[in-house]
This record gives C-alpha cells, structure tokens and sequence, in this order.
C-alpha cells in the first residue's frame, strides 16, 4: 500500500508541474523525496498508516523544513481508528497530514478548509471578515454572543482568528448572510512551530567544519550528515559512509530539487567529484584556514 500510494503522490506532483528528487533509498530518511513547482518547494513523507510516524521522524523533518524554506508534508490513508478523510489536515508532532485527493484540491488552487484536533473537526475564522460583517450589520459583541450562545469572550476570540468547530462557523455564516472561514495554510503553520534540534556532533570531519568558525547543524535521518549556513550560502554536507556511491546519487538529486550545493568530506581523497558533487579529503580541510576557502574550494569542483 505505501509504494502504490508513493508512487501516485509523485505522479500527481509531476503532473502538476513539480520536478522531483527521486525516492530516497538511504534509510533511516525523515523523508521520500523533494519536490520543487516555482518558490514552492515540498519535503514528502509517505506512510499508508499514519501512526508509523515518530517524533524523532517528525521533528527532523520540521527541521529541515524550516532551514530549506520548504512544506513538511506526510500523505497518508488511515490511522489505527479509521481511514482519514478528505478535505482535512490532521497533525501528528506538527507535521501537516492530508490525504492524496486533498492534496490533488490543494494543488489544483483548493486549499483544505478543516484541521482535526482532540474534539473533532475545526475550521479557522477570519476574524477581522468576521468583525467587518458584525460592524456593518450594527451587531454588537453581546448580541452575536447571544444569538450564538457563546460568551462575548468566545466571539472575540474567533474575531482574533481562534478556530471554532464546524457548527459554529455555520451559524455565524447563517446569521451574517456570509462564509468567515479562513483557509489552511500549511506553510503558516509549519512557521509557527519551527523547532531547533541541538545534537552533539560527534563526526570527526563535521568537528573540523565547526573548528572552521562554520554553523554545522547534524541530521540523523537524511542523504546528508549535516546541513551549514556559512557565508550566505545553506550547504547540504555528507561525510565518509557505507554506500557512498548510492549516496552521493540521491544527495546530487535531492540538491539539485532544494536548490542547495552539496558537499562530500572523506577521510582519504582519490576523486574531486562523485555525482557531481565536489569531494573534498580530511587532509585538505585541515589545511585550510577559513570559511572562505573552503567554499572556493567547493565551487573549483562543482
């Protein structure tokens, strides 16, 4: 059930107008592939049942997310309880869930109107339509509380953009004549719940790095050892490993989609490039004297 439902989720992004990374066969990965349509870039997380997804997985993700610009994204089709639904987003770790068709609706311009929390289903309001509509209408925060049977706090509230549970968003649209929902966005959201990992790097070749005055920032569960942020430039760093081959072909794949350069440290260099990603030996980087250097080294051998 996940490669058939993997395999759909990168046709209809390909057919959407994405280009995309191929899977990522390296394991353990906080994520399948990346996809890129214009500024828009996905970090795609495919699970048939979603309870699958762990913490770690999950916060990782968010984490690269945020360092890469992009939208964490699981697709998934059930739950230990049921199947999901369409036209929701659930949330597990505050990773965004939706299904494929309403993935198919977000990107055909239909972004999804519903989030499911402990409770059941919510919608989030447009507060200041909200306010506009009970202003024009010379309905006062008391008479809207009444008519709704809620206190004056509740509708102030909701004017502030606090979700409400579905019924509630009918009878307001009933009794102002208008839809207050405000559509999900899932990029939004993700920006409210940015996290930072903190891990101790224990590579000898990312200690080099740091010794180097260079922000390393370790990954546990992707093609990459380490992403950096270093003289304007965001680098997606990969140290010696089994599979290097392999792995040297999915982090060229996935940099060219992130739009981000790539490097390979080893300890004894016989190559400059693999891949086409530049390869740069334990011997040379501890020569080196500054960041500077070390990027005009990895752009000689791009």
């Amino acid at each position: 059930m996940k490669k058939e439902l993997l395999e759909d989720t990168r046709e209809l992004l390909a057919r959407a107008g994405f280009y995309i990374s191929g899977v990522c066969t390296i394991r353990p990965s906080s994520f399948d592939f990346v996809a890129r349509r214009d500024n828009a870039l996905l970090l795609v997380k495919v699970l048939n049942n979603i309870d699958a997804l762990s913490e770690e997985v999950a916060q990782e993700l968010l984490f690269l997310a945020k360092h890469l610009e992009g939208i964490p994204l699981l697709i998934g089709n059930r739950t230990g309880a049921g199947p999901l639904e369409d036209e929701v987003v659930y949330y597990r770790y505050n990773v965004p869930i939706i299904t494929l068709d309403t993935l198919h609706d977000y990107l055909s311009g239909v972004p999804p109107l519903i989030c499911a929390a402990p409770g059941g289903f919510y919608v989030r309001l447009d507060g200041e339509r909200l306010r506009s509509l009970r202003n024009d209408q010379d309905i006062s925060l008391g008479q809207l509380a009444r008519m709704t049977g809620v206190s004056r706090r509740t509708i102030r509230m909701y004017e502030q953009g606090e979700r409400a549970t579905i019924e509630m968003a009918e009878k307001l649209a009933e009794l102002l004549g208008e839809d207050v929902l405000q559509p999900l966005d899932l990029a939004a959201f993700v920006q409210a719940h940015e996290m930072e990992i903190h891990r101790r790097i224990s590579d000898r070749m990312l200690a080099l790095l740091e010794a180097l005055n260079i922000s390393i920032m370790p990954t546990d569960r992707s093609p990459f050892n380490a992403i950096s942020q270093f003289m304007d430039e965001l680098l997606l760093i990969a140290t010696d490993c089994s599979r290097l081959r392999e792995r040297a072909r999915v982090l060229s794949d996935v940099s060219r989609v992130v739009e981000r350069p790539s490097v390979l440290f080893m300890e004894t260099c016989t190559r400059t490039n693999i891949a086409g990603i530049p390869v740069i030996g334990r011997e040379e980087l501890s020569l080196l004297d500054d960041p500077l250097g070390l990027l005009e080294l990895i752009r000689e051998r791009e």
